[in-house]
């Protein structure tokens, strides 16, 4: 246990000694090394050097897209590296140290900036900079950025979105900063990088860009553009939206086969249409809001289509079930066209014409002239036999008639309503195909387009 406690002391008597002993020459190096430093100067030997600046920017995370603001949020770290000719020392000089720490905001420092930040705010205190014995600098700044970033939000929740982020000097032109890419690559740094679980990463490059104004065409200025490519992951929105949107579609067309004899037709779309506006409150709550005639998502206009076809099934349905009770004489236009042309062309089947039952009986009879009665002996003897009267005859005759009138009405009312219910269900089958060609298409199209 005491030699336990004595190496202890020992190895605390060996760190303090060497802490003393690069206490005097580090000293000594930041007094060298700072005495005439002036940080508004700009590190170069000549004032017409540019000093270059190596930048990148490594992303950490996603933290929020904002799709109605069209703003991105994100947590960055930018990474700063230059040539300084006045730090510059012999580490053999100052006791074998070949790096030191020093406050970055005692020095000159390029003030690179997000042109299209909206707010920005640095995590933890300012960082140290890094300061190498060769006259290398460098800094890593991490802080959370707000930009903007135009979204497009059509094919929503199928949709990838491409958002810039700008970096350049907001005081110093090309003659005085030289930006370019640290190392040279064409894409951004994804070190340490966090998933997000909205957005699917699926690329993060970089361009630099050499702009001239037309202020000063003789005088360029460099940016460099990060463009961050993102996916929305569509699980949840498949589970939540699409897959519900699909059933409310297939229940509207269930609205066209049920038949009209049911009675239910128009309850069953009142019902579908109820759902559908109470869906409509749920998706408020789920769907980016945008007022943009271009960004409308073609979710939105397939369930607008929906509720529209829903609608115009009500409408068909009420129109089949009038025309399924009108006992009216079908125009021969449409008669021709809904009964003759049309339904046998959509397989439904037609009611012929029958046979009258009753075929008409003349109602101008008349009593036979007495000079045939009296010249036909047997038959007026054989009426005077059988006990029927020729009054008798004549009312069974015109009864008769009565009833053959009847029947043909009945028989043309029939008709008639016929010929309504297949002009109907034509109507009916019509609207059937209009959808259902309509649904298939709105999903073929949201389907190519992911």
């Amino acid at each position: 246990m005491n030699s336990q406690r004595i190496a202890c002391f020992l190895l605390i008597l060996v760190t303090l000694a060497t802490d003393v002993s690069a206490g005097p020459d580090q000293r000594r190096l930041l007094e060298d090394l700072f005495s005439d430093y002036n940080k508004h100067e700009r590190p170069v030997y000549s004032e017409s050097e540019p000093v270059a600046v190596e930048f990148q920017v490594s992303l950490r995370s996603i933290l929020n897209v904002d799709e109605a603001n069209q703003q991105l949020q994100t947590q960055l770290w930018l990474n700063y590296a230059w040539k300084d000719y006045k730090f510059r020392w012999e580490p053999s000089s100052y006791g074998n140290i070949t790096d030191i720490r020093y406050p970055a905001a005692s020095l000159w420092l390029p003030d690179i900036t997000m042109y299209n930040s909206i707010a920005s705010s640095e995590i933890g205190s300012k960082p140290d900079v890094f300061i190498a014995s060769e006259g290398s600098v460098s800094l890593v700044q991490p802080g959370i950025f707000t930009s903007s970033c135009e979204t497009d939000l059509r094919w929503f929740p199928f949709d990838t979105q491409a958002c810039k982020l700008t970096f350049g000097s907001w005081t110093l032109d090309g003659s005085k900063v030289d930006l370019k890419v640290k190392n040279g690559v064409s894409m951004g740094s994804l070190d340490g990088y966090q998933p997000n679980q909205e957005w699917h990463l699926l690329n993060f490059s970089v361009v630099r860009n050499t702009v001239y104004f037309e202020c000063c065409p003789d005088t360029p200025y460099i940016d460099l553009d990060y463009t961050l490519k993102i996916s929305r992951l569509q699980l949840f929105y498949v589970i939540n939206i699409i897959i519900p949107s699909i059933f409310i579609a297939l229940l509207t067309l269930v609205t066209f086969i049920i038949p009209v004899q049911s009675g239910e037709k128009l309850s069953f779309g009142s019902t579908v249409l109820l759902i559908l506006a109470i869906f409509w409150l749920l998706l408020i709550n789920v769907m980016p809001s945008t007022s943009a005639s271009v960004s409308v998502p073609m979710l939105t206009i397939f369930l607008g289509f929906i509720s529209i076809v829903n609608v115009l099934s009500l409408t068909c349905a009420a129109i089949v079930v009038r025309l399924h009770h009108s006992s009216a004489l079908m125009p021969r236009v449409l008669k021709s066209l809904f009964c003759e042309t049309l339904a046998p062309i959509l397989c439904i089947g037609t009611n012929k014409p029958r046979k009258p039952l009753y075929e008409s009986v003349p109602t101008n009879v008349r009593s036979p002239e007495p000079a045939n009665f009296c010249a036909e002996k047997p038959v007026e003897h054989s009426l005077q036999n059988s006990g029927v009267s020729l009054q008798v005859l004549q009312s069974i005759l015109h009864e008769l008639s009565a009833v053959s009138v009847q029947m043909k009405a009945k028989e043309q009312t029939e008709q008639n309503t016929a010929d309504w219910m297949i002009a109907g269900a034509v109507l009916d089958r019509l609207f059937f195909i209009a959808y259902f060609l309509g649904l298939f298409i709105g999903c073929m199209v949201i389907g190519l387009a992911n």
